[in-house]
């Protein structure tokens, strides 16, 4: 690796030039951004949400997990980020890289099957439930809307 260490500073823009040797921090966009630590130029950029990337800071120090895979870059670099300083990580063969990818995706369709469940159960004839609305206008005593008119 051609950069052996980050120094963290915290933005609320990313920059359109990135410094080399600086993990820039956006917690306003909660995303991570830095030039590829093996000096090929290429802007990383790591989302910080869901099932994404990690930030962890310890005083200035700061930690990225899981690890940066480059797969879709030429350089195709593999490292980690712990406590600021960048650490080489083994290469990995393509179906590695496709087992990983896989397992990515299983876990991101888990997730969203856990979150984007119906929060109103359907009702028993298998049409969905429809909240009730108090008041008379402007809904009728089904909860339906009444027609607008003048």
């Amino acid at each position: 690796m051609k950069v052996t260490s980050l120094r963290p500073q915290y933005v609320e823009f990313i920059p359109k030039e990135l410094d080399s040797d600086v993990l820039y921090i956006s917690n306003r966009f909660q995303t991570v951004s830095h030039l590829c630590c093996c000096g090929c130029g290429t802007k990383i950029v790591t989302p910080l949400r869901g099932l994404e990337y990690t930030l962890t800071t310890s005083g200035d120090p700061v930690s990225l997990s899981p690890s940066i895979g480059n797969w879709s870059h030429p350089c195709q670099s593999h490292y980690w980020i712990k406590d600021s300083a960048v650490i080489e990580a083994a290469p990995m063969s393509k179906a590695d890289i496709l087992a990983g990818r896989a397992y990515d995706d299983e876990l991101r369709a888990d997730y969203f099957a856990r979150v984007m469940r119906p929060i109103v159960a359907p009702s028993a004839n298998n049409s969905p439930a429809r909240p009730r609305r108090r008041g008379a206008w402007p809904f009728n005593r089904n909860g339906d809307p009444l027609p607008y008119s003048m």
